[in-house]
């Protein structure tokens, strides 16, 4: 049994909603949920009643309840023994993400200088996929949605615009957007995709290009091959690019720092999340 499973038990017993215990542990509600499942499921009885108002514990869950504080508490006066300070906290660290922005970049040099003794790793993927198979400590994605079968802690928000080079726009009429050649994520992408973004902005959009790398469809646009919906984080400090009619066609999108739940004891993986949480907006994050 898997002491994480117990402390979201504890959080539900405590708050008596999803939403709740996800606010104290930091994660979302469907973690939270999937997290009483299992423990459900290894002990082969109903640790809740749910009801329209919360979670109410049964008889079950009354009993667990009262042999897991003993356990918590221990734990609490064992980890206040050896409380880790930066410096204690060593080893390797893996970072992957969909962004280049410079606002990562400062958030990862700032926290290299508060934890000197982590060694840090960092890969920018094209995509979803490719992110996956890097098999990262810990993932950062921009997206709507993040991956359900792991842990997530939204860091900020950004929107998403229509760019084109300003070369590229020139002598163009901007307000006829079917007129423009459109690069975007294809349909089938594995990522929550601009495709239907596209479509609701453009009645018969010039697809001139498709993929499913967010950095490729970033690399052709900065290079003057058409118009994307990107990401207002990935356009600050661009100056050759321009946004077309920012009021009418936008999408919000949030950045997930993500990792899988074998790592939430993990003092190196808790380091970073608690850092890029507490930073985030002394870069900038929204």
């Amino acid at each position: 049994m898997l002491w994480s499973h117990l402390e979201f038990f504890l959080a539900t017993a405590r708050h008596g909603t999803l939403s709740a215990a996800a606010k104290e542990l930091d994660v979302n509600h469907t973690t939270v949920a999937r997290r009483i499942l299992a423990l459900e499921k290894e002990l082969q009885v109903k640790l809740f009643k749910r009801k329209n108002t919360g979670y109410i514990l049964s008889e079950h869950g009354i009993s667990l309840l009262e042999e897991v504080r003993q356990i918590e508490e221990m734990v609490n006066q064992t980890k206040s023994k050896f409380i880790s300070t930066p410096e204690n906290i060593v080893g390797k660290l893996s970072i992957a993400r969909t962004t280049d922005s410079n606002k990562f970049n400062l958030l990862l040099k700032k926290f290299q200088d508060a934890f000197p003794n982590i060694e840090l790793s960092s890969y920018v993927g094209t995509s979803e996929s490719q992110i996956k198979s890097y098999e990262a400590d810990i993932s950062i994605l921009t997206t709507r949605y993040p991956p359900q079968d792991m842990v997530a802690k939204k860091i900020g928000t950004t929107e998403m615009h229509i760019y084109g080079s300003k070369e590229y726009l020139k002598g163009k009429n901007i307000k006829d957007l079917e007129s423009l050649d459109w690069l975007s994520f294809r349909n089938d992408s594995v990522r929550p995709n601009t495709f239907d973004l596209i479509r609701r902005s453009v009645k018969n959009p010039n697809i001139k290009f498709a993929s499913d790398s967010y950095i490729e469809i970033l690399g052709l646009a900065l290079e003057g091959c058409g118009v994307a919906f990107l990401a207002d984080l990935d356009m600050e400090g661009i100056n050759n690019m321009q946004m077309i009619a920012p009021q009418k066609h936008f999408q919000e999108v949030h950045i997930w720092l993500v990792f899988h739940p074998d790592l939430v004891n993990n003092l190196r993986v808790q380091a970073f999340k608690n850092f890029f949480v507490e930073q985030a907006h002394l870069v900038g994050f929204k």
